[in-house]
């Protein structure tokens, strides 16, 4: 079997496929085909099958199970895609409710679909949900924020005031959530900041949609990048980094209204 390949029975030769993929051509009103010798150069995007409109293509890679038909009764509007985005917040206070395995791997199941550049998908996930291990983390986490305070003393009086709220016993590390999840690749992928950002901006988003709030979690992620100790308690494979982190928990407190936002600052170019 071709890499692609065409059901002449039901293809209308409409030339769609032709537009959208380098490797499919066909003359004006002839049956399109994969050009020979480009299956090293596929993508696996799946777009020639997406895009079909009589479901003529199929890829050797895409089984029919694995592309689904777009469901027009779920599609939404602009106006609930603006509330969704608009009212997204960061949360910093978490209900004492453990997030289960299970819907993680839900979020993250609709996250991957995220794009990565030249369709690499390489993004990869880290799920750190166990409490003791997390407080673990906290722990670690005042350890390197002393250090930073040590050896940059710009940084020293904005992490003052955390360090003593961390002393006092309050986590301002990682806000005692429930959860962290996080995005990481290859380090010499040039790349990977890119696409874990993006992925971890579809989770942010479609969490929402299980009652459970998200805050980037800037310190936990720089630390995870550069501190051994912290390196090491997170324990990434070799070769390997942390590109960006999402605390992850039911929200304490409901949102009423969408806070105001400076104007779009934009340019137009002729």
């Amino acid at each position: 079997m071709a890499l692609i390949e065409v059901n002449q029975e039901t293809c209308t030769k409409c030339g769609i496929c032709t537009l959208m993929c380098n490797m499919i051509w066909g003359k004006e009103g002839s049956y399109p085909s994969q050009v020979p010798g480009t299956d090293e150069f596929c993508m696996r995007c799946g777009h020639c099958v997406g895009v079909c409109p009589t479901g003529s293509l199929t890829h050797k890679e895409m089984p029919p199970e694995q592309t689904p038909l777009i469901e027009k009764s779920l599609e939404i509007s602009f106006k609930q895609c603006a509330q969704l985005i608009k009212s997204r917040r960061s949360i910093r206070e978490f209900q004492d409710k453990d997030v289960s395995k299970k819907e993680i791997e839900r979020i993250i199941d609709v996250a991957r679909y995220a794009p990565t550049g030249h369709n690499n998908q390489e993004v990869q996930w880290l799920v750190i949900n166990d409490r003791a291990y997390l407080r673990k983390i906290s722990a670690i986490g005042a350890e390197w924020l002393r250090f930073v305070m040590k050896n940059n003393p710009q940084m020293a009086a904005m992490f003052q005031g955390i360090i003593q709220q961390m002393d006092a016993g309050r986590d301002m590390f990682m806000y005692n959530t429930p959860a962290v999840v996080v995005a990481y690749a290859e380090k010499n992928n040039p790349i990977a900041a890119t696409d874990c950002a993006i992925a971890l901006g579809y989770f942010d988003l479609a969490a929402s949609s299980l009652g459970l709030g998200c805050c980037w979690a800037g310190f936990f992620y720089m630390s995870a990048g550069s501190y051994p100790d912290m390196i090491k308690a997170v324990g990434l494979p070799e070769g390997f980094m942390p590109y960006g982190a999402l605390m992850v928990g039911y929200p304490k407190y409901k949102y009423q209204r969408i806070p105001a936002r400076k104007p779009a600052r934009i340019i137009y170019r002729p």
